[in-house]
């Protein structure tokens, strides 16, 4: 008996694994790098830093739970890592993987806008209510407002462009002729 010949293999998804790979490789060099910071940061210079008046309440638990979400941002690198692999070796369980970074980077995105808006409240809020209250003080305002509005829009418009990218990532990836691909052992 002979075997099947192999399918044909798309471009497609050889260039998006290997982008992905190199991708992944400097997610976790990173995230690598981010978990030693988070190791050498005494708890005292953190509790320095949150109890300062300006540190807002969110970055105040980030410091303070700086080692668990080093450890889940390793743990999030290694998974794709791992399925930027598997998209390489056209593995059915990595493409679904991958279609769920997509999506869950595209919603993190559009869930991130708020801080837009937190960041230039900190901004404004480390500076005394006299000094507002002056000429340069409302225009240090009227900048802040601008900036604050230009900002948003921006990170809007980024995050309408990614989730539009992601989503046609994600579609090509559910097309037949992609799919065909998919759900071998990846030893050919």
């Amino acid at each position: 008996m002979n075997a099947p010949p192999p399918l044909p293999r798309t471009g497609f998804v050889t260039v998006l694994g290997r982008i992905s790979l190199l991708l992944a490789v400097l997610v976790l060099a990173g995230s690598l790098l981010q978990a030693v910071f988070a190791l050498l940061l005494s708890d005292d210079t953190v509790a320095r830093f949150a109890a300062h008046p300006a540190m807002p309440p969110a970055g105040a638990w980030m410091l303070e739970q700086r080692r668990l979400l080093s450890l889940l941002g390793l743990a999030l690198a290694v998974l794709f890592l791992a399925s930027s692999w598997g998209l390489l070796r056209r593995l059915e369980w990595a493409r679904w993987g991958f279609i769920g970074f997509l999506v869950a980077s595209a919603a993190l995105n559009f869930a991130s806008l708020p801080l837009a808006g937190q960041f230039f409240d900190g901004m404004v809020g480390m500076f005394p209510a006299e000094f507002l209250d002056t000429p340069d003080g409302r225009e240090f305002l009227a900048q802040m407002k601008f900036n604050r509005a230009v900002s948003l829009a921006t990170a809007t418009l980024t995050s309408l462009a990614f989730a539009a990218l992601h989503g046609y990532v994600a579609w090509k990836l559910c097309t037949p002729e992609v799919r065909a691909e998919f759900g071998r052992t990846g030893q050919d």
